[in-house]
């Protein structure tokens, strides 16, 4: 009997430890770039997958997704720049700009990636 009260009570103190965060959360206006920035980057790259997965000439297209990335990288660097260590959905600035960088390349929008990399020093 007496191991339910002591249960109850671990599980309330564990609960509050475990409500949250970890800091350093980027502050709301920030996550709201990197929502928008990370979320372009990835429609973007699926869109130039779709616009590559046929032959012929692309390169209308591409240019048209390389200047959206590119909007996005700058975004995403402007927040990099305010600080790296900030976490977003469990990974610090740093890391999300370091795949952002990894999936610009593969999906081949190599001018987004170098703006990306130049503006962060990666």
């Amino acid at each position: 009997m007496r191991r339910a009260p002591v249960a109850v009570a671990l599980l309330a103190v564990l609960s509050v430890c475990g409500c949250g965060a970890p800091p350093p959360q980027a502050p709301l206006p920030y996550a709201a770039k990197l929502d928008s920035a990370t979320g372009s980057i990835s429609t973007t790259c699926g869109e130039a997958a779709q616009v590559t997965a046929f032959p012929g000439d692309h390169r209308t297209d591409l240019l048209t997704l390389e200047a959206t990335a590119g909007s996005a990288a700058r975004k995403l660097a402007s927040v990099y720049h305010r600080d790296p260590n900030w976490i977003y959905q469990g990974d610090t600035i740093r890391q999300i700009v370091h795949d952002s960088l990894s999936m610009l390349g593969s999906c081949g929008l190599h001018r987004a990636r170098a703006l990306l990399a130049h503006s962060t020093g990666q």
